[in-house]
């Protein structure tokens, strides 16, 4: 799991049934402090996440088949929960 900001909303006028009726979104992994931590990659929300909420990321193989019961799900990240506030102490 990882902490992200998400960016922007994907757009698709094809896809696979799997992303029917949901959201996908651009997200780029951050630190806690909010500074950028990493590439920006595509995840798909299940807890509706909008564009620059912070949220936690993260999924591991068949994650995605269970949470939206489906046969086959081609979605290697999910969006699963909105952070309210960060209690972030630096350590250094």
């Amino acid at each position: 799991m990882y902490l992200a900001r998400v960016i922007k909303k994907v757009t698709a006028t094809q896809k696979h049934r799997a992303y029917d009726a949901k959201s996908v979104f651009l997200v780029q992994s951050i630190y806690p402090d909010g500074v950028p931590a990493g590439e920006e990659s595509a995840a798909m929300d299940y807890v509706g996440a909008s564009v620059g909420d912070i949220v936690v990321c993260g999924g591991a193989p068949g994650t995605a088949q269970s949470v939206f019961n489906l046969d086959k799900a081609p979605i290697r990240t999910l969006i699963m929960a909105i952070v309210d506030t960060i209690d972030y102490r630096d350590t250094q």
